[in-house]
């Protein structure tokens, strides 16, 4: 009978696979998702060293422009898991804008550096898709999807 549970649990996962997961910011407890459009995955990069990797898996790196002063915080490379925030229903929020929609996305931290000089371990971010196709980062001023 075990066994049978175990298996009718795997065939329903195999069926809707959740990559759901529930985050943290500002000590809040999110549902978020990083089951999302193949468009979003990949590296956002500007003319600077700093970017930001998406991998399918819900993991990535956040890469800042530039290094923080603290002790033992380089604070340039952060690595992340990520997800789109969910609303009750369970659908991604996306805002609209006049230039097309921002999705908001927390990363939380997984290594040793964090954000702000290793003060902060979440952050919540914008993935901004204009009309034309260019999909942005909104924490960068300059951060534009490369196509990979």
């Amino acid at each position: 009978m075990k066994g049978l549970i175990v298996l009718m649990t795997l065939l329903g996962f195999l069926q809707n696979p959740s990559r759901e997961r529930v985050l943290h910011i500002d000590g809040a407890e999110v549902r978020t998702t990083y089951d999302i459009g193949n468009e979003f995955y990949g590296i956002y990069k500007g003319r600077k060293a700093g970017y930001l990797e998406l991998r399918s898996d819900g993991t990535g790196i956040y890469r800042y422009d530039y290094s923080a002063l603290m002790k033992n915080c380089d604070g340039t490379t952060i690595n992340i898991e990520w997800g789109f925030l969910l609303d009750e229903s369970g659908q991604v929020v996306r805002f609209e804008r006049p230039y097309g929609y921002s999705y908001p996305i927390i990363y939380n931290c997984t290594g040793v550096n964090s954000f702000r000089n290793c003060t902060m371990t979440s952050m919540i971010d914008y993935i901004m898709v204009y009309n034309t196709g260019t999909i942005n980062v909104s924490s960068s001023d300059d951060w534009k999807k490369i196509n990979n």
